[in-house]
C-alpha cells in the first residue's frame, strides 16, 4: 500500500476555462481507484477575497461530490479542501 499523499497545488486552466483562478490538487489515500481524490479551488492566493473549494472521487463506479463548500480566503479554502478530502478517505473496513 503506498503511503497517502497530496500532489501540490497547481494552476488549472483546463478546469473552467473561463477564468484563471483556479487551482487544483490531487490526493492519494491508497492503491485502489477510489482512494484517488481531485480537489479543486476557485481564488487567487494572497488575497482577502473569499474562495470556493470541491472534493470530488469514485464511489461504487460514479463520480462523487464529498465537499464543496466556501471560505473567507484561498489558503482557508485550500485547507479546508485537504481535510475534507482526508475526511472522504475515511471508509468502512468491508
Amino acid at each position: 500500500m503506498q503511503t497517502a499523499r497530496f500532489e501540490g497545488w497547481e494552476r488549472d486552466t483546463e478546469v473552467a476555462k473561463d477564468t484563471e483562478s483556479t487551482w487544483t490538487n490531487f490526493f492519494i489515500a491508497g492503491d485502489d481507484p477510489e482512494d484517488e481524490y481531485d480537489i479543486c479551488v476557485i481564488g487567487e492566493p494572497d488575497t482577502e477575497f473569499p474562495a470556493h473549494f470541491d472534493v470530488t472521487g469514485i464511489r461504487n463506479g460514479k463520480s462523487v461530490i464529498f465537499a464543496e463548500g466556501r471560505a473567507s480566503s484561498f489558503e482557508d479554502a485550500c485547507h479546508l479542501a485537504e481535510i475534507e478530502a482526508r475526511r472522504a478517505s475515511i471508509r468502512p473496513i468491508d
